[in-house]
């Protein structure tokens, strides 16, 4: 707790089942932020995300990245993050996608 906290972290133990203990707040100056409008795609969102600040963690950090989100069945959400300016290497597995509607799935997605 002391070391999530030194690192201006939040602390919240909890006993629901694998979720994080530690975990930044919503206005630190690590990670990304929303950039620009959602933009609605033929499965799902599309939105760009900008790094927050020059800061890093873990170093060559890329901004901006984009964010790809498709509903693919009732059950399933698939995410993609990538580098827009630059191509980088994807795992090249093919998964077919019925593409629901949001209205359709058994989850909620916020921004």
């Amino acid at each position: 707790q002391a070391a999530c906290e030194a690192r201006g972290c939040i602390w919240c133990a909890t006993d629901t089942a694998n979720a994080p203990w530690c975990f930044f707040p919503e206005d630190s100056p690590y990670g990304y932020s929303l950039g620009g409008k959602r933009e609605r795609t033929a499965n799902g969102w599309r939105v760009t995300l900008n790094k927050r600040q020059a800061l890093s963690l873990f170093g060559d950090d890329v901004s901006p990245v984009i964010l790809e989100v498709e509903f693919q069945t009732k059950d399933r959400l698939r995410f993609r993050l990538y580098d827009p300016n630059r191509h980088r290497f994807e795992v090249p597995l093919k998964i077919s996608s019925p593409g629901v509607t949001a209205d359709e799935a058994n989850y909620d997605v916020e921004f």
